[in-house]
């Protein structure tokens, strides 16, 4: 056999091999992607069940955000009470406050 027979038959079976693994490569991707868009089903359908989270994600906090403000003034309702008591229990203490400085006071001038 010569280096020229040898050579072509070497193209050859190199391109018998292309061919093979790109039928396959083909056969492969057509069950991959049955709907034929490009993007294998499997993926499509993870992608729609994640988007389909999402939203039910987001459903559900605006749900949330919701029962927590009721009066929807942007601050949950339970810290605007909170904070209101907080508040009239500052003001008492600070009226308390004043008061016993005023009786205090009242003491010591009598005592002078």
């Amino acid at each position: 056999m010569d280096f020229k027979e040898l050579a072509n038959k070497a193209r050859e079976a190199a391109e018998n091999a292309l061919k093979q693994a790109e039928a396959k490569f083909n056969e492969v991707k057509a069950s991959l992607d049955k709907d034929g868009d490009g993007v294998p089903d499997q993926l499509e359908e993870v992608l729609h069940q994640a988007r389909q989270a999402a939203e039910q994600a987001r459903a559900r906090f605006e749900e949330l955000k919701a029962n927590l403000d009721k009066d929807g003034d942007g601050i949950p309702d339970q810290l605007k009470r909170l904070s209101e008591q907080a508040q009239h229990a500052a003001e008492q203490a600070r009226a308390r406050a004043e008061e016993l400085a005023r009786a205090a006071q009242e003491r010591l001038g009598k005592k002078s």
